[in-house]
């Protein structure tokens, strides 16, 4: 798998989209209010900046990346939406389906973001893909993100068009993408018929019960969401909303309204691998002090807390040698995930 110099933006983008704290209860003055939105947008103003440029002069070089097509779905005309087909494919297939959710701290990037890695899914694989896009914060806060995955998703899932086998239906998500993906996988029209849940890094509590602490890596530097996660929670949370909300925080949805395969992928230095870790021993029936290590797999829930990286790894590209290894590390993983997706 290969990476772009569009991975550090979105390396940086992905490490500050996250909650760090909840949003304030009490409300914030004229000002505060001002200060905020003048830096959300000011962020994605940059951002969005920042990859207009990348795709410009490394067009070429992404070119092996683009989707097979792109697609609009009537219950959501302005949002732009990717497929990715095998090699070879053909009207009447059928592939296994993995629909794709980017992260971006639910109020930057859109689902260019992930093309490597969705066309690793496809062409190395075997797997249709398709990575679906939303609204983002702080235009359109919590509920509205939820609501346009869930709608696209239920499009892709009617859609005769797509060589797939229905049988095996996948969701993934990336940082924010991960928790979108454990809130739509709740409604119907979506649990009964997706079949496993891979949320990678995914943020699942927002009301702060079983948050854990800021953790430094071996060079000392510091969680990478420590800085920036109440800016995102404050444009994707609106005043008075419910934070135990399972579509908002899915740690408080029962076993029985999630679909029964879901992979849990954390990492290690991520402030956000603590709730992870919960939320999966809470959905296999574990017990804190069980001390069943950082990867285990129990009754369809899989928890692996990867070593040695912060939140957003997968998209933090590193120099020389070490991205070398960054790369085999994480196709080895993405191998690894598409076999566990297939069974």
């Amino acid at each position: 798998m290969s990476t772009t110099t569009a991975d550090t933006a979105v390396g940086s983008t992905e490490a500050a989209g996250l909650a760090a704290k909840p949003p304030p209860t009490k409300s914030l003055s004229l000002f505060a209010r001002f200060r905020f939105w003048t830096r959300i947008w000011l962020f994605k103003s940059m951002v969005a900046a920042v990859f207009r440029v990348t795709r410009f002069t490394q067009a070429n070089k992404l070119k092996p990346f683009l989707p097979t097509y792109t697609k609009h779905y009537p219950v959501r005309p302005m949002l732009e939406n990717r497929v990715f087909l095998p090699p070879g494919a053909k009207s009447g297939g059928k592939y296994p389906l993995l629909i794709v959710i980017h992260g971006g701290g639910f109020a930057l990037l859109d689902p260019t973001v992930d093309d490597q890695t969705n066309t690793y899914f496809a062409k190395q694989q075997g797997f249709v893909v398709v990575a679906v896009n939303y609204r983002k914060a702080p235009s359109y806060a919590f509920p509205d993100p939820v609501h346009d995955v869930a709608e696209i998703t239920r499009a892709v899932l009617a859609d005769q068009e797509l060589p797939v086998d229905y049988s095996n239906v996948s969701l993934a998500g990336f940082s924010a993408g991960g928790n979108l993906l454990l809130a739509v996988a709740q409604l119907p029209g979506i649990k009964e018929k997706v079949q496993s849940l891979l949320p990678v890094v995914p943020v699942v509590d927002f009301s702060a019960t079983y948050k854990g602490e800021y953790r430094p890596n071996k060079e000392g530097k510091p969680d990478v969401l420590k800085d920036t996660g109440p800016l995102f929670t404050w444009a994707y949370i609106k005043e008075g909303e419910d934070l135990r909300d399972p579509l908002l925080s899915p740690i408080y949805a029962g076993r029985d309204k999630l679909p029964q395969r879901i992979w849990f992928i954390c990492a290690e230095y991520d402030y956000l691998c603590h709730e992870g870790e919960v939320m999966a021993k809470k959905l296999a029936g574990i017990e804190d002090d069980d001390g069943i290590g950082p990867e285990w797999e129990k009754d369809g829930i899989r928890f692996r807390m990867v070593p040695d990286v912060q939140h957003g790894w997968t998209h933090m590209p590193k120099s020389g040698e070490a991205e070398v290894q960054r790369k085999k590390e994480i196709e080895l993983l993405y191998e690894e995930c598409a076999e566990w997706l297939k069974r």
